[in-house]
């Protein structure tokens, strides 16, 4: 009888074992799901949204689809989209997308919006995707990310693209990865790493990702997500939220950079943008900064305004700047 009741306390104590990490593992999967639903307006905005700026379908070609990279059996692809005017090799904006590290994709709906309206301008768009943070740390996002760059600088010329004529690019998440890539690269003196890469644009993105921890910002999603990809709270593990930080990398060698932000904003606050730029500025480095003052995230996809539409051209404005001078000019919109 003894030897029973050992038994089935045994098989009492392996089924507990087994079932903790089953029940943890749903437990997050509920909770994520409950989170996506809570933001699925902004979600949905995000998904579908829209440039108020309309432009003919026939001014852009693609998407081409190349692999960037194979690692653990697994293919990393780059899309890329050519404007039909203007000539060869074409400047290009390499695009990352947002979708707080943890969603999104390189051909959704309103990424493809940006996509056509820089092919519209003259500037070819070549956009990544990248590994998600609920299974890989942010290390391993910024390493997809660095090699996607590395992948155009090294191929530009037979992918028709000008090697000398490069802007980074990001929305949100991708604007961070757009600012972190720069700015540590530029900071420690890695200039193979921006070989090309005249500036840099990124619209609300976390330049300190501790601001997502602030009472302002109401999204929880906002919060999980940061969370997700630097694996600890701030309380326990400051020092990463700050080393995975662009403010924390700002230099004086940092290149030319525009930052859009809406102050209406609670997913990302304004004040991120509004310290990157006060710190760019103290090093003396070239940037601009413009704020939307009803703007919520990703306000471009839902404003019609005259201010957002003049933000948008105002950002294909820096890129022309910083470009080379055969960048092709469209100015009709």
């Amino acid at each position: 009888m003894n030897a029973i009741k050992a038994r089935i306390i045994r098989i009492l104590k392996l089924l507990f074992l087994v079932s903790v990490p089953i029940v943890a593992v749903w437990n997050l999967f509920i909770a994520l799901v409950l989170i996506l639903l809570a933001n699925f307006k902004n979600i949905k905005k995000t998904l579908f949204g829209k440039l108020p700026l309309d432009v003919s379908k026939k001014s852009s070609v693609g998407p081409y689809t190349k692999i960037y990279k194979r690692e653990n059996k697994k293919l990393y692809k780059i899309d890329i989209y050519y404007p039909t005017t203007g000539q060869v090799p074409f400047p290009v904006v390499i695009f990352a997308h947002g979708g707080g590290w943890i969603s999104g994709f390189r051909n959704q709906p309103n990424n493809v919006s940006w996509y056509r309206f820089l092919n519209y301008h003259g500037f070819a768009v070549a956009t990544m995707d990248y590994r998600y943070g609920y299974r890989c740390h942010i290390r391993d996002i910024m390493k997809d990310y660095s090699d996607a760059v590395s992948y155009i600088q090294q191929n530009a010329k037979r992918l028709e693209l000008n090697p000398d004529q490069m802007i980074l690019m990001g929305l949100s998440a991708g604007g961070h990865l757009s600012l972190l890539y720069a700015t540590y690269f530029s900071k420690m003196g890695q200039k193979e790493k921006l070989r090309g890469i005249n500036a840099v644009v990124a619209w609300y993105s976390p330049a300190d990702l501790l601001d997502i921890w602030d009472m302002e910002v109401a999204s929880l999603f906002a919060r999980f997500s940061t969370l997700t990809i630097v694996k600890e709270f701030p309380k326990k593990n400051r020092r990463s939220y700050e080393y995975f930080s662009p403010i924390s990398w700002v230099s004086s060698r940092m290149i030319p950079t525009m930052l859009v932000h809406g102050l209406k904003d609670t997913i990302v606050p304004a004040k991120s943008s509004v310290k990157m730029f006060k710190k760019l500025r103290e090093h003396g480095v070239q940037s601009k900064l413009k704020l939307h003052p009803t703007g919520g995230h990703c306000f471009e996809f839902e404003l019609k305004d005259n201010f957002t539409k003049k933000i948008l051209l105002q950002t294909v404005k820096f890129m022309k700047e910083h470009s080379c001078e055969n960048v092709c000019l469209n100015e009709n919109v």
